[in-house]
């Protein structure tokens, strides 16, 4: 994971998740508050930290490629 200010990348091949909680994002995040957990709406924003998020593995999907045959792909190597 590298940690750059309010910035936080995940390695290769990694998401992150909230530690305890099922909340999945993507492979790069800004901190800041946090008004939601686990889908509910929080008393108290939380400001987040790098220590409030885990590297897992993301997840992969199989696509179909030009000629409609299946590849497989990590979701953090889909192009936009």
């Amino acid at each position: 994971m590298l940690i750059e200010e309010k910035h936080i990348i995940a390695d290769e091949g990694k998401i992150f998740r909230r530690k305890g909680t099922t909340d999945v994002f993507g492979n790069e995040i800004y901190l800041g508050y946090s008004y939601y957990k686990n889908g509910e709406k929080l008393e108290t924003p939380h400001l987040d930290t790098p220590d409030d998020f885990e590297e897992i593995d993301a997840p992969i999907e199989e696509i179909l490629d030009d000629t409609n045959n299946y590849i497989e792909t990590s979701i953090s190597e889909m192009p936009d």
